[in-house]
């Protein structure tokens, strides 16, 4: 078999391998260490991403290990950011450079502050549902795609790292 048969044979098997993360909203490790949430995220749900914590804080987008995940988790030893006595610092606004994405980030570490990791992931994976409908019904991969966000279930741009 030529090399471009087993090229394709190999990304074949690759996207099978990878459907199950698509699917899988409910993992704990989707949850950042800085109140993202990753299965919302567009690489996430198309497969080039398993999340920041599967990755060891290595996303998509930057070529080196985030900030704030390195702060969190290597060096504090904490799950997320809240957790810190230090909450919200100086690396936050830098990271988040947009009102919205700051907000959203501060309001999830708190909400899972209040109603815990457990409830808050329960929301989000019906909040992206919600997204996917949404998507689907205008013919799209990804809300990431749509030009009418901000939307009433998405309230500041989709989660694209690229």
């Amino acid at each position: 078999m030529s090399d471009d048969g087993d090229f394709k044979k190999g990304v074949q098997k690759a996207k099978k391998l990878m459907v199950p993360l698509k699917f899988n909203l409910k993992n704990k490790d989707l949850v950042a260490p800085c109140g993202l949430y990753c299965g919302e995220c567009s690489a996430f749900q198309d497969g080039r991403c398993s999340g920041c914590i599967s990755r060891k804080g290595l996303c998509l987008k930057y070529t080196k290990v985030c900030r704030i995940y390195s702060c969190c988790i290597e060096k504090r030893g904490l799950r997320v950011c809240s957790q810190c006595k230090e909450f919200p610092c100086r690396k936050f606004p830098v990271f988040f450079n947009t009102p919205a994405w700051y907000k959203e980030v501060v309001g999830n570490l708190r909400q899972i502050e209040k109603i815990g990791l457990e409830k808050f992931l329960e929301k989000e994976v019906k909040r992206v549902n919600q997204l996917t409908k949404c998507a689907e019904k205008h013919g799209l991969a990804h809300c990431s795609q749509c030009k009418e966000w901000p939307c009433k279930i998405l309230k500041r741009s989709p989660l694209v790292p690229d």
